[in-house]
Formats: structure tokens, C-alpha cells, sequence
């Protein structure tokens, strides 16, 4: 049987009362339990949209986490924070993680900052982290022969930080990797490189109950094919804005995957029947045989939008998939 899913790819933007409300605290006009209830309630309200949008995974709004990296370049042992860096090509910026000696962990990170106790107890959750490729390739090595070393360090830490969170619940884990993919020249990654990326893949997930997904991002997909398509992974995100849908066409998938159809990046709403048919096209093209599970979702963080305009993308995604259900069950 088929199934067509949809949920969100990354950190959602923070609700005008939340964005008051931090401006407040750094100037030192409220208290630290004023914020963490301006917290609590945004939290509430973003988890209340995707339910009522009828996502099929829910997440907390990552509203805590300032940037992809930042509560591992916070909480790892051996990692400074260093200075602004532009976060691809986007207007918004990261901490650099600088990494001074060996990295290691003590204490569950994601899960401290991750608001458990409002998620839904019949809805799925889902989890968002970096991958390993992507953290090694953004942070500043200062201490490993290479960043191929780091990565695998990374990667045991991040099996026990999937681990745990699919021990408490979370039934589908996103590794976010935007490296992977994003090149700002022609220039593809190598393929013995994609052979260490695969390895450190299967540390990073060894032995995770939930399900896996590799989310890519502000890159062309095809860049990484086919090779991508034996990661050990239960999914593969790909971006749409960036992968041309004609360039797949060589490759006859037989994994399932995340179809970034929605622009995080643009205010503009989509219209849900268009999307629903570039979909149907993107799946004659792909799949040679029928498929058995797709997720239609942004195709990046809606963190670059306001509050107002994501609430409505996320509506649309629930229209989306719901149209697609219908029409590719005929």
C-alpha cells in the first residue's frame, strides 16, 4: 500500500510575541521564567498548526535552537563558539563550532532542549539534527589530523544522541545535510568521499530504532547520485528548488523519499495543485515500479520566513499531501 506523508525539514521561525519577548529579556526588562513561558507558549502554538494542518510528524519548533549547530557547538566537550559565519547563501549566520581537542559527550543534548512534554501522544514525533558530513565541514578543526577523523567522532555521539531519542518516543530521526550537496561552483563531490560519508552514516544510525532520513538542501541532489542511494538511510530528502527534475530521470530509485516541493525560502504560497501535479511527475520519473512510502515537505527550514507566512505554508503542506493521497490512490 502507498503511503504519502508530510512534516517539516528544519527550525521553524520564532512567533512575533517570542521575538518581543527575547528583545525584552536581553535588555534586561523581564525574567529568565518570563522568557521560558513566552517559550512554552510559542511552542504550543507551532505544535498546534502542524496538527491542525494534519502533518504526519510532529516537531517542537526548534524555537531554542539559534542555528542547526548551535546546541552541539554549546554542549560538546573539545568544541568552542566561534564567530559569525554566513550559513550558506542565505542572510542569516551561524556559530562556527571550533574544535580544540577531542570531542566527546556526557549528557543528551537535543533532548534537554527539546520541549517532549507538549508533544502530542498520538501523533509521531520527529527529531532534526545535523549530519555528520555537514557538521565536520562547517566547524573549524583545530585538533584532528583531518575533518574525515572528526566526522567519525561526531558520528559516535550522534548515534547515542538518536538513540536516546528514539528510546523516549521519536519514531523518525532527520539528519540535515546541506554540505553534502551545496556547491557554489560547479564542482561535485568526489566519489571516494561519498564512500566515508556512507560509513560514517552507518555509525550515526547503527542500530537506531527509528526511522532515518538524510535531508538535503540547498544543493542539487544529483551531485551525490547514485551513490546517495545506498546510504543507510530510510529516506533520502531531496531539494527541487536546486534538482532539476529531468536530471533524475537516469536514476530508478527504490528507496523512499522526503520531496522538498515547497520553497522555505520564498513568501510566496504555492498552490497545492500545482505542487500535486510536479509531484505526480517528479514519481513517474524516479520510480519504475510503484513506490510504497513519499513525503512531501519544504524543502528547507522555514526559519527564513515570518511566523505569519510559514503558518500558511505549513496549511498548504497538509492540502498538499491529502490532494496527493486522493489522486495517486485512483
Amino acid at each position: 500500500m502507498k503511503t504519502i506523508g508530510c512534516y517539516l525539514t528544519g527550525i521553524l521561525p520564532r512567533p512575533e510575541g517570542l521575538i518581543e519577548t527575547t528583545r525584552a529579556y536581553e535588555r534586561g526588562r523581564i525574567s529568565r521564567e518570563e522568557l521560558e513561558n513566552a517559550f512554552e507558549k510559542a511552542t504550543k502554538e507551532v505544535i498546534k498548526v502542524q496538527l491542525s494542518a494534519g502533518l504526519s510528524y510532529v516537531i517542537d519548533g526548534m524555537l531554542k535552537w539559534q542555528d542547526l549547530l548551535r546546541p552541539f557547538t554549546e554542549n560538546l566537550n573539545g568544541v568552542s563558539v566561534g564567530s559569525l559565519a554566513r550559513w550558506f547563501n542565505n542572510n542569516t549566520f551561524y556559530r562556527k563550532p571550533i574544535i580544540c581537542s577531542k570531542i566527546s559527550c556526557e549528557k543528551s543534548i537535543v533532548k534537554e532542549i527539546t520541549y517532549i512534554e507538549f508533544l502530542p501522544k498520538n501523533i509521531p514525533w520527529k527529531a532534526i539534527l545535523p549530519a555528520p558530513y555537514t557538521f565536520a565541514q562547517l566547524a573549524e578543526n583545530q585538533h584532528y589530523r583531518d575533518k574525515n577523523e572528526l566526522m567519525f567522532d561526531y558520528a559516535k555521539i550522534l548515534n547515542k544522541e538518536v538513540t536516546e531519542l528514539a528510546d523516549i518516543g521519536f519514531q523518525h530521526i532527520q539528519l540535515s545535510d546541506p554540505a553534502l550537496v551545496y556547491q557554489p561552483t560547479s564542482k561535485s563531490i568526489f566519489k571516494d568521499e561519498l564512500v566515508i560519508v556512507k560509513e560514517a552514516l552507518e555509525v550515526a544510525v547503527k542500530g537506531v530504532s527509528a526511522k532515518t532520513c538524510l535531508q538535503t538542501f540547498f544543493g542539487d541532489f544529483t551531485r551525490v547520485l547514485p551513490e546517495a542511494l545506498e546510504f543507510p538511510v530510510d529516506y533520502l530528502g531531496i531539494d527541487l528548488y536546486e534538482t532539476r527534475v529531468e536530471t533524475l530521470e537516469k536514476y530508478d530509485f527504490d528507496k523512499s523519499v522526503a520531496l522538498g516541493i515547497m520553497d522555505g525560502r520564498s513568501s510566496l504560497i504555492e498552490n497545492p495543485s500545482g505542487l500535486a501535479k510536479l509531484t505526480k511527475k517528479i514519481v513517474k520519473t524516479i520510480y519504475s515500479s510503484d513506490f510504497k512510502e513519499m513525503f512531501v515537505c519544504p524543502n528547507c527550514d522555514l526559519e527564513f520566513l515570518p511566523w505569519k507566512r510559514a503558518k500558511e505554508k505549513i496549511k498548504t503542506l497538509g492540502v498538499l499531501a491529502r490532494q496527493l493521497e486522493k489522486e495517486l490512490y485512483e
